[in-house]
């Protein structure tokens, strides 16, 4: 509560200052948008921010923070057949040896749930053990209206894997603070070279070639919940965080967000 407080002072007192321009929300083709100033979190747009919608694979942003969290992220395992699934996938194949750190790159670039899976395997112990770490860490950050169910944000039968644009932004903020995060979400292609496998990795993130200033973070889609972004974007000095979940126009909507915001001159 205390952050969002923060983030509405934060807004009023940009807006008072009269480096707001109204956008008119019909313009963007999202059913629910943030964006905010990556700093200081303060809310420049906002459409249906605070609605509880299904993120797609944007979960792997909390995936991914959890697993730059732990130590010898170099440490070579053995993938376990359990870990493999459905979807986009990283190529991972039973008795490969890979590290997190290998993972965190086939999370991030081609969204691959079978890394996310694996990564939960590593340092939960089973895949729902890790889901309790991910809830914990919601709780922690202050994430109020954020539940997770899978790793990898595949759809599940409960409905209860669940955020807002809001918490998925300050959630982004936190994450994009971590350099190797920042590193692994800001690649466009990768060459993992494991003791006895190899994999060619390709970010699914158009906008680091689409907008100037892209940075990342997280591309994101399942028939529930569909389209999702999580992007930010450094111009002049600046830096903006945009989410928008369920948007037909991702692309267009997010770029066209930063240069009505974040001008290039």
């Amino acid at each position: 509560m205390k952050r969002f407080l923060s983030f509405a002072l934060c807004f009023a007192i940009t807006l008072f200052c009269g480096n707001i321009f109204k956008v008119n929300a019909q313009e963007i083709s999202a059913e629910s948008c943030v964006l905010i100033e990556a700093d200081s979190g303060a809310v420049v747009y906002n459409k249906n921010d605070e609605e509880q919608r299904q993120m797609a694979s944007t979960t792997k942003i909390m995936t991914t923070l959890i697993a730059l969290e732990q130590d010898n992220l170099t440490e070579e395992f053995p993938v376990e057949k359990s870990a493999l699934t459905e979807g986009s996938c990283m190529g991972l194949k039973e008795g490969d040896k890979v590290s997190l750190l290998d993972l965190c790159y086939g999370m991030m670039l081609p969204s691959g749930n079978d890394a996310a899976n694996m990564t939960a395997i590593r340092i939960g112990g089973s895949i729902e053990n890790f889901v309790e770490i991910m809830n914990e860490k919601a709780k922690t950050l202050g994430l109020e209206h954020t539940h997770f169910v899978t790793p990898s944000g595949l759809d599940d039968d409960t409905d209860q894997h669940y955020s807002t644009a809001l918490d998925m932004a300050y959630l982004a903020s936190v994450a994009i603070k971590n350099p190797l995060f920042r590193q692994i979400c800001f690649t466009q292609n990768k060459h993992i070279v494991t003791s006895n496998a190899e994999y060619w990795l390709k970010n699914t993130n158009k906008l680091l070639k689409l907008c100037d200033g892209a940075v990342g973070i997280k591309t994101g889609f399942t028939d529930k919940a569909g389209r999702c972004l999580v992007s930010m974007c450094e111009r002049g000095g600046n830096a903006m965080i945009c989410v928008t979940l369920s948007d037909r126009d991702d692309w267009n909507d997010h770029m066209a967000l930063y240069d009505r915001y974040l001008p290039t001159n």
